[in-house]
C-alpha cells in the first residue's frame, strides 16, 4: 500500500508520519516538498520527494493527505485527485469559502473517498463524549482549545497562507458543536479578537444553542494558555470533564471525570494514537467513521464557520 503525503511541515513530521510508521499495511510513504530537489530517504518505508515531482508524475496512490497550509489546500488536491484512491485533507479544506458553497465541494464530497481530517472524531473518547450526550440529560457544553504562541513563521499569522486562530483552533469547537447537534442550532454570540501588530485572528468564541435545549460555548486561541477540553454539564449539576479532548499529548491516557457534588469518579478510555486510527479507517473503509465529513455535514459545519468567520473585519 502506498501513501501520498503533500505538505513536509511540522504537522506531517510530529502527527502524520509517525502514524503512518506504526500501519504495517503500508509499504511505502512518499512527502512532497517544494523545498527539495533530490529525494531524500529516511528509511526504507518513508522518503521525500519534491512536490512537483510528485504531483506531475504517474505515479498512482492508495492513500494522500493533504497537509499544506489551507490556501493551498485546493490546488493540491486537484493535482492528485486523480491519482489517489483515497484523500484526507487537513482541516480546513479551505479558506476559500465560494469553494466550499460551490458546485465543487458536493462534486468531491458526494461522489469520491474524499475527507476532511478530524483526528480527534476517531479516538474511543468521542463515543463516550457522544454517548453522555444523549443518555445524560445534559444541559450545557462548554470547550475550548487554545495554545501558545508559534514561531513567527508560521503561516498561522498569514492572512494569505490560510492562516488566524478561527482556522487552525477555532475549528475543533465548532466541529465538536456541529456534530453534536442532531436537527438545529442557534448562535446567540459570536466574539473575534485580534492584536494590533497581527493581521490574523488570534482569538474568538461563540455562544449557541443546540436544538433549542442545550447550551453550548466555545473558545479558542493562538498566544494563550494551553487549554484543550470539553466539559459536560446536566439539569442535576452533574459535570463530565474531559481533558485532552482534541489533541492529545503521546502517551495519554484519556480519561472522563464526573463530579457530583462531593462525590468524584473517574472513567479510563486508555492511550491511543487517534491519527493511527483515523488512517486505519481510512485504508479499512470505513466510511461510516467519516461521517462527520460527508457532504451534508461538512456543510453544517461550515455553514457555522462561516457566520463567526464574518465577524472577522480586520
Amino acid at each position: 500500500m502506498k501513501v501520498l503525503i503533500l505538505g513536509n511541515g511540522v504537522h506531517t513530521n510530529k502527527r502524520i508520519l509517525p502514524a503512518l510508521e506504526k500501519i504495517k499495511e503500508i509499504d511505502e510513504v512518499t512527502v512532497g516538498d517544494r523545498n527539495v530537489m533530490e529525494d531524500i530517504i529516511i528509511n526504507n518505508k518513508t522518503r521525500i520527494s519534491n512536490y512537483d515531482k510528485v504531483t506531475s508524475s504517474g505515479e498512482e496512490y492508495d492513500v494522500g493527505i493533504i497537509a499544506t497550509p489551507p490556501y493551498n489546500h485546493i490546488e493540491s488536491f486537484e493535482k492528485i485527485n486523480e491519482k489517489c484512491n483515497k484523500i484526507l485533507i487537513e482541516k480546513p479544506i479551505t479558506n476559500d469559502l465560494n469553494w466550499i458553497f460551490g458546485s465543487e465541494l458536493k462534486k468531491y464530497f458526494k461522489n469520491r473517498n474524499v475527507f476532511e481530517s478530524l483526528m480527534y472524531f476517531h479516538h474511543p473518547l468521542w463515543n463516550e463524549v457522544k454517548n453522555i450526550v444523549q443518555s445524560a440529560n445534559i444541559k450545557k457544553i462548554i470547550t475550548e482549545f487554545s495554545v501558545p504562541h508559534l514561531p513567527k513563521g508560521s503561516h498561522r499569522y498569514s492572512k494569505k497562507h490560510g492562516g488566524g486562530s478561527l482556522n487552525d483552533q477555532g475549528m475543533y469547537p465548532i466541529s465538536l458543536a456541529s456534530e453534536l447537534m442532531m436537527k438545529t442550532y442557534e448562535i446567540k454570540d459570536i466574539k473575534v479578537f485580534s492584536e494590533n501588530n497581527y493581521e490574523v485572528d488570534l482569538s474568538g468564541e461563540f455562544e449557541m444553542i443546540l436544538d433549542s435545549d442545550i447550551e453550548v460555548k466555545g473558545i479558542w486561541g493562538l498566544g494563550k494558555e494551553y487549554k484543550n477540553f470539553v466539559n459536560l454539564i446536566d439539569k442535576e449539576g452533574k459535570t463530565y470533564e474531559i481533558k485532552f479532548i482534541f489533541s492529545k499529548p503521546d502517551g495519554t491516557d484519556t480519561k472522563i471525570i464526573i463530579k457530583n457534588g462531593e462525590l468524584t469518579e473517574e472513567i479510563n478510555v486508555g492511550v491511543y494514537d487517534q491519527f493511527e486510527i483515523m488512517y486505519m479507517d481510512a485504508i479499512n473503509n470505513k466510511k461510516s467513521k467519516f461521517n462527520y465529513s460527508n457532504y451534508k455535514n461538512l456543510i453544517k459545519r461550515y455553514e457555522i464557520y462561516k457566520k463567526i468567520s464574518d465577524e472577522i473585519n480586520f
